[in-house]
């Protein structure tokens, strides 16, 4: 059984800010993960959008939260890409170094 509660107001006014992007947004403090969820109102059967992963309410939830809109789905994509690459070229290289170091040893 999920347990949670809706966070109304906080010292940072991120929930108001929430609301500024959508005005069917509101969080919620999920007690068996520990940690904030934000939820829409306006989305029919399950209102969860997403988790966010940070200890308390501050302007890194916002941020996420206005990257992660659906209509910047296209950019969010295309950056996950890129990083993927550089993340793969990174991995090629050192496996290559590992490589290379144990030709040398032997």
């Amino acid at each position: 059984m999920k347990r949670s509660f809706e966070i109304y107001s906080d010292c940072q006014d991120i929930i108001k800010r929430f609301k500024e992007i959508d005005k069917d947004y509101f969080v919620l403090y999920n007690l068996d993960r520990k940690c904030f969820e934000l939820h829409n109102h306006a989305q029919k059967e399950d209102t969860f959008c997403l988790s966010l992963p940070f200890p308390y309410l501050d302007e890194r939830a916002i941020d996420l939260t206005l990257k992660t809109l659906s209509f910047k789905r296209d950019e969010l994509i295309k950056e996950l890409d890129e990083e993927n690459e550089r993340l793969v070229k990174r991995r090629t290289r050192s496996i290559l170094n590992d490589v290379e170091a144990r030709l040398y040893e032997s």
